[in-house]
């Protein structure tokens, strides 16, 4: 991992081909039905972030950046966003337009949606999931019966006590990716600002908050904490594309 604090054992009891083949089909369905109802969003500008921020990909999981990298938007007003394995990634409108993100904010967005898919965490909370039911466990007989099984309790990994550390986590593994990718960390900090400002705005329309006031305050001091080491690496970052730019100037001066 390239991440400090990210190097945690995963319990991982569903095999990955089978939960990967059963999200590939979760997410060509999701693309047929948004083109159904007119709600699929082909945004470049998402495009040209995911394109910065996938070069970053192979320093934490091998092989990644040769993933099938995609991202669409969804115009759907919740502050929300998803992320499938092998790097499909939705963001609703909601969250991006809905909250004016500048580039360096919505590479933070898709930054922490590309951790949940590097560090396979749906994959990871429904395992969980499966050893902690053993009802469901017991009935589960083979390859076909965990698929099953895993579609069933994939709807019910909010309940998983762990959820907050692994959205940490995804937090602080995307901090470093956008950081190595040439994007302010410092943008993380004001994303989350943003969020909770209008969470709190909907809150008074009798909108449910997705995190409540202590989780902002956990997940705020984690970034907080981190990004001093982070601003060195979108330093290092910046040095290495300014000394790529020179160069090419004086190529081009020369020819």
């Amino acid at each position: 991992m390239g991440t400090a604090g990210a190097e945690r054992k995963q319990f991982m009891m569903i095999p990955e081909k089978v939960w990967n083949a059963q999200s590939d089909k979760s997410y060509k369905r999701f693309v047929n039905q948004a083109k159904d109802k007119q709600v699929l969003v082909i945004d470049r500008k998402l495009d040209h972030v995911l394109e910065n921020l996938k070069s970053e990909a192979d320093v934490f999981r091998t092989g990644a950046k040769a993933w099938n990298w995609d991202i669409k938007g969804n115009l759907n007003g919740e502050l929300n966003a998803h992320s499938l394995p092998g790097g499909k990634i939705i963001v609703n409108t909601g969250l991006y337009w809905g909250l004016k993100l500048n580039e360096d904010e919505l590479a933070f967005v898709i930054a922490h949606e590309m951790a949940h898919s590097l560090r396979d965490h749906n994959r990871e909370k429904a395992s969980i999931m499966l050893a902690s039911n053993v009802a469901l466990l017991t009935a589960t007989a083979g390859v076909g019966g965990i698929a099953s099984a895993a579609a069933s309790a994939a709807s019910q990994t909010a309940m998983i006590p762990q959820g907050w550390n692994i959205e940490v986590e995804a937090d602080l593994i995307g901090l470093d990716i956008m950081s190595r990718a040439g994007y302010n960390p410092d943008a993380a900090v004001k994303f989350w600002n943003k969020f909770q400002a209008e969470s709190i705005r909907r809150k008074a329309y009798n909108v449910k908050p997705l995190m409540n006031d202590d989780l902002f305050a956990k997940r705020m001091a984690n970034i907080e904490k981190n990004l001093p080491a982070m601003q060195v690496k979108y330093e290092q970052a910046l040095a290495v594309k300014g000394q790529a730019d020179r160069y090419t100037t004086q190529t081009i001066v020369k020819n």
